[in-house]
C-alpha cells in the first residue's frame, strides 16, 4: 500500500500486487524497502526476498542463507547504502539471525544468533535489533557483537526504524494497556514520545512512521491510523480500514508516477 509521507492519506491500496503475477505469489509481505533501484519485499511464509524494479516488475527471488542452505521465516531488513541486513527465524535454531546480502542479492555472511528477531535497523554504523526474546532493542555491530541495550522493556517489538534526525521509533506489539504502543526516542535512547494505541482496541500495532505534518502513521492488525497529539493527548483517525498492515518505509516517488505526489509512503499488508 502507498500513502502520503506528509499527511499519511492513502494513494494507492494495491501499488505492488501479485495480481496475474507469474512465477511468484505474496504469502506474508512483512518489509519494502528501497534498494538502491529496485524494491526488495521480504515476505515471510514464501520464505524469500522478491525483487522489483521502480516500475513494479518482477526481477526474482532471494531465497539463498549465507549458511548454505534456502532462507526460513524472514522478517524485517535493513539497508545501510551498501549492506543488505534481513532477519530470519527458521525452526533450526542454529540457523536463526540476520543474513547479509550484497546489493545484487549475493549472500555475504550471517550473525547467528538463537533469539526472535523482528527486524534490524543501520545506526551511527551499528545495527539495532528488535528482539523479542529479550524484550529489548539491542545495539549491535554490523558483525552482530552486543554493544549494549539501545532500549530495554519494548515489550514483543516489531518495527524499528531509524529517522533522519538519528531518532528511532519502535514498537511494541503484544502487551498491557500502556506499554503496547509507539516509542520515539531520542539518538541517546532516551524516550521522546510514547503513543498508547489502547483507544484503537482489538488490534495488533506493527510500525509506524513520523509524517511530514508532526503526525504519526501506524500500521496494526486491523488498519492503517494516524495519531495527532492534541495538547494533551493522542487522537487517532483511520487511513484504511480493514487491513493487516505490516511494516512501513519511505521510497522516492518513481519516475513513471511523477504525477501523484511528491513523495510517497510505502506500507505491505498480508493479503485476505
Amino acid at each position: 500500500m502507498m500513502f502520503d509521507d506528509q499527511s499519511g492519506a492513502l494513494i494507492e491500496a494495491d501499488w505492488l500486487t501479485d495480481v496475474g503475477a507469474v512465477g511468484w505469489v505474496f504469502s506474508t509481505p512483512k518489509e519494502a524497502m528501497l534498494i538502491d533501484q529496485e524494491v526488495w519485499v521480504a515476505d515471510q511464509v514464501a520464505d524469500a526476498i522478491h525483487r522489483f524494479d521502480l516500475d513494479r516488475n518482477f526481477l526474482g527471488s532471494i531465497t539463498a542463507h549465507a549458511d548454505g542452505g534456502t532462507l526460513d521465516n524472514v522478517r524485517g531488513l535493513g539497508f545501510d547504502g551498501t549492506t543488505v541486513y534481513q532477519t530470519v527465524y527458521p525452526s533450526t535454531t542454529s540457523r536463526r539471525g540476520v543474513v547479509w546480502y550484497d546489493t545484487s542479492g549475493t549472500p555475504l555472511g550471517w550473525h547467528a544468533l538463537n533469539a526472535s528477531l523482528f527486524d534490524v535497523e543501520p545506526f551511527q554504523g551499528d545495527l539495532l535489533y528488535s528482539n523479542e526474546t529479550t524484550d529489548d532493542i539491542e545495539r549491535r555491530t554490523t558483525t552482530g557483537m552486543l554493544l549494549g541495550v539501545f532500549a530495554p522493556n519494548v515489550i514483543f517489538p516489531g518495527q524499528v526504524a531509524r529517522l533522519a534526525d538519528d531518532s528511532v521509533l519502535a514498537v511494541s506489539s503484544i502487551s498491557t494497556a500502556g506499554v503496547e504502543g509507539v516509542y520515539h526516542f531520542n539518538s541517546d535512547g532516551s524516550l521522546r514520545t510514547f503513543i498508547d494505541t489502547e483507544p484503537l482496541e482489538e488490534m495488533v500495532p506493527r510500525s509506524a512512521y513520523l509524517l511530514g505534518d508532526g503526525g504519526y502513521l501506524i500500521g496494526t492488525s486491523t488498519g492503517v491510523y494516524k495519531a495527532v497529539y492534541n495538547g494533551s493527548s493522542y487522537n487517532f483517525s483511520t487511513m484504511l480500514a480493514g487491513v493487516d498492515a505490516q511494516f512501513i518505509n519511505y521510497i522516492p516517488e518513481p519516475a513513471t508516477m511523477a504525477l501523484l505526489a511528491p513523495l510517497l509512503l510505502v506500507l505491505r499488508r498480508r493479503p485476505g
